[in-house]
């Protein structure tokens, strides 16, 4: 898990639509919970969007999908 935490975290500084992010682990694992969880903020729909292509983010992604066995995306607006 600290690789994943690490991995997650290199974006972070890299990335100019990124406005923040937070990389958590689950404190109480079980079945059902996931382990990991990143919350990453942005200005706008669009800026998320340009996050999603970013070369330093792809890696990162397609280096996730080949660690985890499933993840969750939810992508929301705070009001």
């Amino acid at each position: 898990m600290d690789y994943t935490r690490t991995l997650l975290q290199s974006m972070e500084g890299k990335i100019s639509s990124l406005r923040h992010l937070e990389v958590g682990t689950n404190l109480r694992p079980s079945e059902w919970a996931y382990d990991i969880s990143l919350i990453a903020k942005f200005d706008s729909l669009k800026d998320l969007e340009t996050y999603d292509d970013h070369p330093v983010h792809v890696p990162v992604s397609d280096r996730l999908q080949e660690l985890a066995s499933s993840i969750v995306v939810v992508d929301c607006q705070s009001k």
